[in-house]
């Protein structure tokens, strides 16, 4: 396991936490934010799914990125802003942001309520980016729930039909109830991973009122019963565990990774506990990094309020 000892400040895990999403920090490309200006939407209508993404082309490039963002996250999240604008600035590359299904206000696209187990429609829409954008090289980055998106999809990479250089996950949950019962325990991670999921399901009744026909959903305080009352009526599994177990990163995932792989994790990320990357089994296509310091998706370096990940992404892609 690689020693990382990047200049992290500051140092407090919760002010790394909020910075990684913190609108503060697009002060920087307030002026040049690129990817924002010369993007184009895309709708991508797959077999599973109506999707959306954005793409950034640049003449020639040479490379393609196709960033995926954390659970209740977006194409314009803070860290896929400043990613995509980092790359497309000093590398000749094409960028595609994709929006998971009922997030960044596509919640209109699909009847049915997106979970953690959407793999299939991923994976069909990475491989339709990659068709319609054609790179000899294509790397794969994900934020959180999207760095487990991106490990899931490298190990099913040869099922799919989809051919990816290189994969970086950041701050992934390895084991997704151990992530929750993390979550759970402090008041202010799960207020606002509450909040904000209230505030996309609100989105989703708006659109499909006959999927919450008498459902009291907005009085549950609890986001592990929320979990459990939506997935049971839902989906097809039987409980939040056999749910949780369904997209953890197991020994199978890990052994099914055949592409050069990146995992960035901090020790003090409250959200994802350390301890599950020592049940991780060795695969000698998966380097791990660990910092002390960065908190979840953090990893901010000082006032210039740049992260560590995306010098790591530059100088190793």
């Amino acid at each position: 396991m690689p020693t990382c000892k990047p200049s992290i400040k500051p140092k407090n895990k919760h002010l790394q936490s909020f910075l990684a999403s913190s609108k503060i920090r697009l002060l920087r490309i307030f002026n040049s934010n690129t990817i924002k200006t010369f993007s184009e939407k895309i709708q991508l209508n797959l077999k599973s799914a109506v999707l959306e993404g954005y793409v950034t082309k640049k003449e020639k490039a040479e490379k393609l990125y196709i960033l995926l963002h954390g659970w209740e996250g977006s194409v314009e999240s803070t860290y896929i802003q400043l990613l995509a604008n980092e790359l497309y600035k000093n590398k000749n590359s094409t960028i595609f942001r994709l929006n998971f299904r009922d997030h960044g206000e596509t919640h209109h696209l699909n009847k049915e309520l997106f979970h953690s187990c959407r793999l299939e429609e991923v994976c069909e829409a990475i491989k339709r980016v990659t068709e319609l954008y054609p790179h000899k090289n294509v790397i794969l980055c994900g934020f959180s729930l999207g760095g487990n998106f991106a490990l899931r999809v490298a190990a099913n990479a040869k099922r799919y039909g989809i051919k990816i250089t290189k994969v970086f996950a950041i701050s992934p949950p390895i084991n997704p109830k151990n992530s929750m019962l993390a979550i759970e325990k402090s008041s202010l991670y799960s207020k606002y991973f509450l909040r904000k999921w209230k505030k996309s399901l609100v989105k989703k009744e708006k659109n499909f009122p006959e999927n919450f026909d008498n459902n009291q959903y907005q009085e549950i305080k609890s986001l592990d019963k929320l979990t459990e009352v939506l997935i049971l009526k839902n989906t097809d599994y039987n409980s939040t565990d056999e749910y949780f177990k369904a997209y953890e990163i197991n020994t199978q995932v890990v052994k099914s990774i055949l592409t050069p792989t990146h995992i960035l994790m901090a020790e003090d990320d409250p959200v994802i506990p350390y301890s599950d990357f020592d049940e991780l089994e060795e695969n000698q296509n998966i380097t791990l990094y660990i910092t002390k310091h960065g908190g979840h998706c953090g990893f901010i370096t000082g006032w210039n309020m740049q992260s560590w990940v995306e010098k790591h992404i530059l100088e190793n892609s």
